[in-house]
């Protein structure tokens, strides 16, 4: 881990820290924040009605949630897993916070404003905390790598294959050009060995005839 992860990890970390602690101390009051959030959420996915008929026990929750999982974050303990249940509930937070705020002058809305552009910063510190691989290879990039190399080694065994048919090829002319001597010899040497007898039996032949007459 470098020097930057020992210091930004448990700074983003703490701030989810606290607001989870403040949560858990203070559960109806995060109810009542989260609630208009929560019917929001529940008209859009019907699935979602339970959290909306008990904000309660959902801020309690999500209070918990965000201590483990900044704990996690902040000691660098599954640091992925940690940013990803953060990010879903940081933001969760950030629309309730937004949703419940009350706008009664221009100054509220500059708050507003300035706490929508602190949520969306945090969000990408929670974004590079989830890709962040301590300089490990992403899978992407090893898959890639993998291939490339699988490619370079079935190019190698390929030219490899090649020079030895080649080679291959030329031991068995030699081969071949050996074998063609070595039957043009004894075919030379049987045609000699074949004349010899032919002029043996010729000449025994015409002793014989000398002798009848």
């Amino acid at each position: 881990m470098t020097l930057i992860r020992k210091f930004a990890r448990p700074l983003l970390g703490a701030t989810f820290i606290y607001d989870g602690v403040e949560k858990l101390r203070n559960p109806d009051e995060a109810a009542e924040e989260l609630s208009p959030a929560l019917n929001d959420i529940s008209g859009f996915v019907p699935q979602a009605e339970q959290l909306s008929a008990n904000p309660r026990l959902t801020a309690q929750v999500l209070g918990g949630v965000q201590v483990a999982a900044g704990l996690a974050l902040a000691v660098g303990k599954f640091p992925r897993v940690a940013a990803f249940a953060l990010s879903g509930a940081h933001k969760l937070n950030s629309y309730a916070e937004f949703r419940s705020a009350e706008l009664q002058s221009p100054g509220d809305e500059v708050v507003q404003r300035k706490i929508l552009l602190k949520n969306i910063a945090i969000l990408g510190g929670l974004s590079f905390a989830l890709v962040d691989l301590n300089g490990r290879p992403s899978l992407a990039w090893r898959a890639e790598h993998i291939s490339k190399r699988a490619k370079k080694q079935g190019t190698r065994f390929g030219d490899n294959t090649r020079k030895w048919a080649e080679h291959l090829g030329d031991d068995a002319a030699k081969t071949l050009s050996s074998w063609e001597k070595d039957a043009k010899k004894s075919f030379k040497k049987t045609e000699k060995q074949a004349r010899k007898a032919v002029r043996s039996a010729a000449a025994q032949a015409n002793k014989a005839k000398d002798k009848v007459s």
